[in-house]
């Protein structure tokens, strides 16, 4: 489950998220969010792994200048420490 929350940790509306599993057995987890200016331009992209209680994440600042590639670029960097936490977790 991969969820884009504010700096005060309430979740965003995102668009669906996508997983593909790779040959090398390694997933990768895409969303897209769209979000508003606010005070703080700060949020959180969290991947979640419920069935074994476990949750990565990493906070983003969002600039005035960061364009719609390097946020979707972010979220394929969340998907590759997903991917990445997942191979070790089935070694």
């Amino acid at each position: 489950e991969l969820l884009w929350l504010d700096a005060e940790g309430k979740i965003l509306s995102a668009g669906p998220t996508e997983t593909v599993r790779g040959p090398d057995d390694l997933y990768t987890v895409s969303s897209r969010v769209t979000v508003e200016k606010r005070h703080s331009n700060n949020i959180i992209c969290r991947v979640q792994q419920r069935n074994i209680n476990q949750t990565r994440e990493t906070q983003i600042e969002v600039t005035a200048r960061v364009s719609i590639i390097l946020i979707t670029a972010l979220v394929f960097i969340c998907g590759a420490i997903f991917g990445l936490w997942k191979w070790r977790q089935n070694r």
